[in-house]
């Protein structure tokens, strides 16, 4: 399997750094980057090629549904996983792997 590459989008930096830590321990997962709102999502999009936008529980500004429907529209190549505080890591990867086999 390729490597996915994904962006990560959450406000809390405790959530950000633990997604990520998680994620960067799976072999066919490569975290290309990191933001903390929807300005710095969209911009990152705009200058970097990735697979799949991971919309943590707390993103400031928005819930992830609504974001999840704006990103559908301005970057409609992109495959967008939404996860909640109840999932487990092997369940945020299953997401991810299915929304990239979509």
């Amino acid at each position: 399997m390729k490597e996915i590459r994904i962006i990560i989008a959450e406000s809390s930096d405790i959530m950000l750094n633990g997604i990520s830590a998680m994620l960067n321990g799976n072999p066919e997962i490569k975290v290309t980057g990191k933001v903390s709102s929807y300005s710095a999502l969209s911009k990152l999009l705009q200058d970097n090629p990735i697979d799949v936008v991971l919309l943590g529980p707390i993103l400031t500004g928005k819930y992830p549904h609504e974001l999840s429907k704006e990103l559908k529209i301005d970057f409609p190549s992109a495959h967008i996983v939404e996860i909640e505080l109840k999932d487990e890591p092997d369940s945020i990867i299953d997401k991810i792997k299915k929304a990239v086999a979509a």
